[in-house]
């Protein structure tokens, strides 16, 4: 969606003591809501094959053989929702009110478009956030208000980029993931096993993975692409920009490095049943 001012990208920081990496400045988060909440329902891929929703599906199957009730957070237009077992209660929520329809009617669950119209004694075997978690500056306060939608036994699914792999170490700020100026918070494995044991969370499992499958000469092609927007970003964007326009095709598009390594995390929290 184009805006008619394009938003602050401000810098990315390292907090020294939890390790968090964060954009400012960043909006305000009534401000994005307000843009996400739009009348379209293609701003992402719905269909494409998502590596992670693969990984979310063998887990609750693992976990929920006989059934449950699982709740997707930010389910979009219902595409994740919508491979789940038929045996499962499936929730959502979306703020977006026109993917909220889409996706209710898409898998038969129930949407809703905000946290707060949630009956308040409703309680999740497994809570979902896939692709959530970095569009808010407070990952913790997401994290909490997630977890307190659990059952006692229940567990708290993210999926996220992984603010601590080969690449952001590499090109800091020129890793595709922080082109994006509505990403602000970027997880790693080392900010969740500081803020876990303080919130009261059992941290099951951190892994790592590949959030889209290349063939290999495309992954090759995109890993030199990848390196040639790291070093010289500027020369990167105007060439790609003169050529999109040569074609007849200007616009939004992604930078090179999606598929190219295992930059993102599949977490998995829950709560610590040694603490109230």
């Amino acid at each position: 969606m184009w805006l008619a001012q394009a938003l602050p990208g401000g810098t990315l920081y390292r907090c020294r003591r939890c390790q968090l990496k964060f954009r400012h400045p960043a909006l305000d988060p009534a401000q994005y809501e307000r843009l996400y909440d739009n009348a379209a329902t293609t701003s992402w891929s719905v269909d494409a094959v998502r590596l992670d929703w693969d990984l979310i599906a063998d887990l609750i199957r693992e976990r929920l053989p006989q059934g449950g009730s699982v709740l997707d957070f930010g389910c979009y237009t219902g595409g994740l929702l919508a491979r789940m077992d038929a045996r499962l209660d499936r929730y959502g929520v979306e703020v977006n009110h026109a993917a909220a329809a889409v996706a209710g009617t898409r898998s038969g669950a129930q949407v809703w478009t905000s946290p707060d119209l949630i009956p308040p004694a409703l309680r999740f075997d497994v809570v979902i956030a896939a692709d959530v978690v970095e569009h808010l500056g407070d990952p913790t306060g997401l994290i909490a208000r997630l977890c307190a939608l659990l059952a006692d036994d229940g567990v708290l699914v993210l999926t996220t980029g992984d603010a601590d792999n080969r690449l952001w170490n590499r090109f800091g700020a020129n890793w595709w993931y922080c082109y994006y100026p509505e990403h602000v918070a970027f997880l790693s494995a080392a900010w969740l096993r500081y803020v876990c044991p303080a919130q009261g969370w059992t941290l099951v499992r951190c892994e790592t993975f590949r959030y889209r499958a290349l063939p290999p000469l495309r992954r090759l092609l995109e890993t030199v692409l990848t390196y040639g927007y790291g070093w010289f970003p500027a020369t990167y964007l105007y060439v790609g920009d003169m050529l999109a326009r040569l074609i007849g095709r200007p616009g939004l598009y992604s930078p090179p490095g999606n598929g190219v390594g295992d930059d993102h995390l599949c977490i998995v929290i829950g709560r610590d049943a040694t603490r109230p």
